[in-house]
C-alpha cells in the first residue's frame, strides 16, 4: 500500500504542535503532549489482557486505574515485539486510558504546523502514524491517538475519575521532569525546545564560567550549563554523565542547554497540584515559581519560565546562540569550498548504511572483542570495553545495531575533556579523498560524499563520531 505526503489539514489558528518524542525498535515517533496524562516505567511483569488484539500485552495498575496496554512494533512494520523493560506512555481520551509501551521517552519537541506533512494511505485506511515532520535530517512520524483507541476489538477500561479531577485535568499543564544532583525540577513544556545526546557536548573554544560546553543544534551552536549555581542552587550534573541536555528556549532564535542528570518523565500537572515556593529558597533563588507534587507524588521546583528568559546570566549565553540563517550561510560557504578541494575519508558500513567520517578524526581501528560491561540508554552509549589495557566508553553510530554483531571498533582522535571513545562497525568500506558536498534539501550543515563501492555508486553521509 503506498503512502504520500500532502499538506496539512485542520490545523488553522495553531502555530505550533508540542509532542513528546519516543524511541521504538531504534525508530524515532512523537505524540501530541495534548493526550499524554503521564509516563510511568514498564513493570516486569504485567496485569492479564482482558482481550485477544495482536497488539495488546497486558494491563498495569496506577493509583486505582486499569489500563490496558497495547505495544505497536508489529503493527508499524518493525518487525518483532520488544522484550520487557521500557517506558509505558499513559494516553487519556476523555475518561478513557490506554497505555503505550515504547522503549524511551527523549524529551518534548515543539513543531511549527507549516513543517508537519500529513500521510496518507492509497487505499483509504486509517493509519496509527498519520503526519510526519523532518528533525535533525530525520523523518519522525506522529502517532495518532484517536487511531489507538479506535482499534477494533481492544479492551477499553474507564478510569476512576471524579468531577473535580476532570476539572483539574483540564487546567493541567505539560512539564518535563528532571534530576540533577538530587533535586527534582519541573519545566515547563513551553520552555523546552527540544533534547540532545550527552554523546553531542563539545567544550566551547573560548570556555566561560559555569558554561564551557555547547552543542549543535539545527546548525546553531548551543551554549550548555551544569550547574544548579547558575539557577541559584548548590550541586552539578557531572560532566560524565550520559544524562541529556535540554534544550530551552529563551528567545526566538536563541537557545540555552542543561545538561541534567536524568529525564524521569514527561507529566501534566494540575494547577491545585502547586504550591509556593519554600522560603529559604526564596531567598536564594528567583528563578523558581513553587512547588509541584507530580503525578506519582514527587515533589520538584518549577522553574519560573519568565524569569528564566530574563535572567541576565541566562541572557548573556542565549546571545552567543548563532541564528540558523547565519549558521545555514557558513555551512554553505563551508560546503563551496569543500567542493574545491578533496578530503580523505574513511568509509565503514555500521551494520545499516554505509557511513563516511574524516580520516584525520580516528586515531585507530581495531577488532572489537565484546563489551566489559553494558549499559542501555538513548544517548547511544553501549558500554564500556577493554583497549590497550585500559576502559573505553563504547558507542552504536546506528540505534538499534547490537554490540554483539559488530566487528570492529573505531578510536576516535582524543578531544580535550572527553575520555576515549570507540564507535561500532561490521566493516570497513574503502578510503577515499572526495568533496563534501552538501545534503539537498538537509538540515544545514549536513554534508555527504560521492563514492563508488564494489562497483555501485553511493551518496554517503558524513558522521563526525561523537
Amino acid at each position: 500500500m503506498g503512502t504520500e505526503l500532502i499538506a496539512p489539514v485542520g490545523e488553522a489558528g495553531r502555530r505550533h504542535i508540542d509532542v513528546g518524542l519516543l524511541r521504538l525498535c531504534g525508530i524515532e515517533l512523537a505524540v501530541p503532549v495534548d493526550w499524554v496524562r503521564e509516563v510511568v516505567p514498564c513493570p516486569a511483569a504485567m496485569g492479564p489482557c482482558f482481550g485477544s488484539h495482536p497488539a495488546l500485552i497486558g494491563s498495569i495498575g496506577v493509583r486505582g486505574d486499569v489500563i490496558p496496554v497495547v505495544d505497536v512494533t508489529l503493527l508499524l512494520g518493525f518487525g518483532e515485539r520488544t522484550g520487557t523493560g521500557g517506558t509505558i506512555v499513559v494516553l487519556r481520551k476523555d475518561d478513557v486510558l490506554l497505555g503505550l509501551r515504547i522503549d524511551t521517552v527523549s524529551g518534548l519537541y515543539r513543531i511549527p504546523v507549516s513543517a508537519v506533512r500529513e500521510l496518507v494511505d492509497s487505499g483509504g485506511s486509517a493509519r496509527l502514524v498519520d503526519r510526519a515532520f523532518v528533525r535533525e535530517a530525520h523523518l519522525v512520524g506522529i502517532l495518532d491517538p484517536e487511531a489507538l483507541f479506535a482499534m477494533p476489538n481492544l479492551p477499553l477500561v474507564r478510569c476512576h475519575a471524579r468531577e473535580a479531577d476532570s476539572a483539574a485535568l483540564a487546567r493541567a499543564r505539560p512539564f518535563v521532569l528532571v534530576t540533577v544532583a538530587g533535586v527534582d525540577i519541573a519545566i515547563d513544556s513551553h520552555l523546552v525546545e527540544s533534547t540532545a545526546p550527552a554523546i553531542s557536548l563539545r567544550r566551547c573554544a573560548v570556555p566561560a564560567p559555569g558554561w564551557a560546553r555547547n552543542v549543535n543544534y539545527l546548525g546553531r551552536d548551543v551554549r550548555v550549563f551544569d550547574q544548579l549555581a547558575t539557577l541559584g542552587l548548590d550541586g552539578a550534573t557531572p560532566e560524565e554523565s550520559p544524562g541529556p541536555v535540554i534544550l530551552l528556549r529563551i528567545a526566538p532564535d536563541k537557545l540555552v542547554g542543561w545538561h541534567v542528570e536524568s529525564v524521569r518523565s514527561v507529566a501534566r500537572i494540575p494547577d491545585d497540584k502547586f504550591g509556593p515556593v519554600p522560603a529559604g529558597l526564596a531567598a536564594r533563588s528567583a528563578l523558581f515559581a513553587g512547588i509541584a507534587t507530580d503525578p506519582a507524588g514527587g515533589q520538584n521546583l518549577v522553574l519560573d519560565t519568565d524569569a528564566v528568559r530574563a535572567d541576565p546570566a541566562i541572557k548573556a549565553m542565549a546571545a552567543l546562540c548563532r541564528a540558523p540563517a547565519q549558521a545555514e550561510g557558513r555551512a554553505t560557504i563551508a560546503a563551496r569550498e569543500g567542493a574545491a578541494s578533496t578530503n580523505a575519508f574513511l568509509i565503514f558500513d555500521t551494520g545499516a548504511r554505509l557511513l563516511a567520517t574524516p580520516l584525520d578524526a580516528i586515531r585507530e581501528v581495531v577488532p572489537f572483542r565484546g563489551l566489559s560491561s553494558r549499559v542501555e540508554d538513548y544517548s547511544g552509549l553501549c558500554g564500556l570495553a577493554d583497549h590497550r589495557g585500559a576502559p573505553i566508553s563504547v558507542y552504536g553510530v546506528e540505534p538499534g545495531v547490537e554490540p554483539e554483531d559488530a566487528k570492529l571498533l573505531i578510536i576516535a582522535r582524543d578531544q580535550e575533556g572527553q575520555g576515549a571513545r570507540g564507535f561500532l562497525a561490521q566493516r570497513l568500506a574503502t578510503i577515499l579523498n572526495a568533496p563534501a558536498l552538501p545534503v539537498p534539501g538537509g538540515s544545514p550543515g549536513a554534508l555527504f560524499v560521492p563514492a563508488t563501492i564494489d562497483g555501485t555508486a553511493h551518496s554517503i553521509r558524513i558522521h563526525t563520531l561523537g
